[in-house]
This record gives structure tokens, C-alpha cells and sequence, in this order.
């Protein structure tokens, strides 16, 4: 697969200083900050929606791009 340089990965992550540690935290903070180096834009989002409410709450801060991009 080749990829050009306007090409854009974006990834939405749960890993926040305030989750337990857990194998499964380290391993989602080591990911997050590897697809950063990487180039890929990263966006926060909640674990649980409970002070967001709903999951389109919880993507609010996520601009609509103009095009479609991949994401995981």
C-alpha cells in the first residue's frame, strides 16, 4: 500500500492520566503515543459517556473533514 503525503490517519483514543493502571492502559497510552509519532492526529475521547452523555456528545471536539479519513 503506498500512502501520500496528504493522506491523513486519524485515531481516537481512551488513554488519559487519570485511568487505572492496568496492562490494558499501558498498552492504549503506548499505541496513542506510537500513531503520534507517526504523524497520526489523535483526539481524546471519553472512556464511558457518562458526564458526556451520548457518543456524538463524546465526539464533539472531532472537526468535520472536508473529505472521508481513515480512522481506528
Amino acid at each position: 500500500m503506498q500512502r501520500y503525503a496528504e493522506e491523513e490517519i486519524i485515531i481516537l483514543s481512551e488513554s488519559t492520566e487519570q485511568i487505572e493502571a492496568s496492562a490494558s492502559a499501558s498498552e492504549n497510552k503506548l499505541m496513542t503515543e506510537a500513531a503520534q509519532l507517526l504523524g497520526c492526529k489523535v483526539y481524546y475521547i471519553p472512556r464511558d459517556f457518562e458526564r458526556c452523555g451520548t457518543a456524538e456528545n463524546a465526539l464533539w471536539h472531532i472537526p468535520n473533514y472536508p473529505q472521508a479519513t481513515a480512522g481506528i
